[in-house]
């Protein structure tokens, strides 16, 4: 071998075998060719014993020199008789062999490479190897498989790697900022979740009730204010106070709709339960409806983080049910007692904020908006996909029910003016296809034509009397592509 060559090998090995029989042979002489193909310089007895060379010499050689970095040992029957009777040249490497594999630090040398097994499947390993883990070549079927291996192995390029350590959790720093009161019932039901247990139901109902009771415990008690802070400020605190739980639920809803889709109606629930903090309870004898502001600016994130999240993951499907569900709500103030409602009851408004600009001497157009816009330029779901969630949900009836209006105020399309093109859900509804199964799940399986019609009544609207002009509806529903291909 050239010096170049030299250079170029990055694993040379050694193949011990036994010459069983011709056709044996002739597969130790394939094998050998590919490895030498695929870059590993092989020492074959076939190759590089020659006429006056001493065997034995060979042999110790190849096995111990530490330029030689793995050793194949070609396991089928006469192999393990040989080896096991110490009878030819095969015992003698036995002999080699044995004390190098017991005694070496370095078990990753060696390796079986099974070619033949019993009539009870049993592989034909010598003794010396022991019950060391083997490469099984016997099954013609999988061979490429064990080959796949046998070349991980030679280059020390395994398919599982073991992860990076990374840091202990942060709720375990003793320093760290005090981890949110439903950590654990998240972390439970996240993994529950992911593994897709039988339990996964439970611990989502776990964390719900542990996100209500912290919605409601985190509401402000305006009989304890002394009046100093101004009405919208504290309903903004108590707002941002309750974020952090509300993106929990969205980061259960991105585990469900990635692998456990049968505890989506678990998650409904909760929504029902984020919908029951917007009320006082029946009980109640006295309140001030200023208290449940934060709460109905968080269900109204809450739920549109949820369909913003099924739309990143492309979940159309449970958008449906979502839309389409009854939420059990109890409203002590309809006069019916128990009763459900649509979606649309998770579009509220705080109304606390209405003095917020002149207080603040701004000119904002939607403070709930405002918001948004600023709790979510990271992490997920990202602030467009919010908007994307916001015009879906303002475009539901319209286009579902003819001559019907709006029930959804799109508060985040204020953000939408430097918006020139159509948003994700809306730019695949250029395949013909595509539309159709978006029609006929979320919007009454109307024509093309019937939604882009209704649409463009929709961009006739002004939505915000502060603004030069409303968000361009067509333009981000894509509606001059849309159904344009096959």
């Amino acid at each position: 071998m050239s010096v170049e060559q030299e250079r170029e090998v990055g694993h040379k090995a050694f193949i011990s075998y036994a010459w069983s029989s011709p056709e044996h042979k002739a597969w130790v002489r394939r094998l050998a060719e590919r490895l030498v193909e695929d870059g590993v310089f092989i020492i074959l007895d076939e190759w590089d014993l020659k006429p006056g060379h001493d065997p034995l010499h060979f042999m110790e050689q190849s096995i111990t020199s530490p330029e030689v970095t793995k050793v194949l040992i070609i396991c089928d029957q006469m192999y393990k008789e040989k080896a096991n009777g110490r009878a030819g040249g095969v015992g003698t490497e036995t002999q080699i062999l044995t004390p190098e594999i017991y005694r070496k630090v370095d078990q990753n040398k060696y390796a079986a490479l099974v070619t033949e097994a019993d009539d009870e499947g049993k592989a034909y390993v010598p003794t010396f190897y022991g019950g060391r883990i083997f490469i099984d070549f016997s099954d013609a079927a999988r061979e490429e498989e064990a080959y796949e291996e046998l070349m991980r192995w030679i280059n020390d390029a395994p398919l599982h790697v073991r992860p990076k350590l990374g840091k202990k959790p942060a709720y375990l720093d003793k320093d760290a900022a005090t981890p949110l009161v439903t950590q654990s019932r998240y972390r439970r039901a996240k993994e529950g979740v992911e593994r897709n247990s039988p339990g996964a139901a439970g611990l989502l109902r776990e964390f719900g009730e542990g996100l209500v009771e912290q919605l409601v415990a985190l509401r402000p008690d305006r009989s304890r204010q002394d009046g100093s802070a101004p009405i919208d400020e504290i309903i903004v605190s108590a707002a941002d106070a309750m974020r952090p739980y509300v993106r929990q639920m969205h980061d259960l809803t991105r585990s469900i709709a990635r692998g456990a889709s049968s505890a989506f109606d678990d998650l409904l629930a909760i929504l029902e339960q984020l919908l029951a903090t917007t009320e006082r309870d029946r009980e109640a004898t006295s309140w001030n409806p200023a208290m449940f502001d934060a709460n109905r600016m968080v269900a109204y994130e809450g739920f549109l983080g949820v369909i913003a999240t099924l739309l990143a993951e492309r979940r159309i499907d449970l958008i449906a049910q979502a839309l389409d569900h009854p939420y059990f709500y109890e409203d002590p103030s309809g006069g019916r007692g128990r009763s459900t409602k649509d979606f649309e009851e998770f579009g509220q408004y705080a109304e606390s904020l209405q003095g917020r600009n002149q207080r603040l001497g701004q000119n904002r157009a939607d403070w709930q908006a405002e918001f948004i816009h600023e709790h979510y330029k990271v992490g997920s779901p990202a602030f467009s996909r919010m908007m994307e969630a916001d015009l879906l949900l303002y475009l539901i009836r319209p286009i579902r029910q003819p001559g019907g209006y709006a029930t959804w105020y799109p508060r985040t399309l204020v953000y939408s003016s430097n918006w020139y093109h159509a948003f994700e859900l809306f730019a695949r509804m250029e395949s013909a296809r595509y539309f159709s199964r978006v029609s006929e799940m979320l919007f009454g399986s109307v024509s093309a034509e019937e939604f882009k019609e209704r649409t463009r009544e929709l961009g006739t609207q002004r939505l915000w009397r502060h603004t030069v002009r409303g968000p361009a509806i067509g333009t981000l529903a894509g509606i001059e592509h849309i159904a344009s291909r096959n």
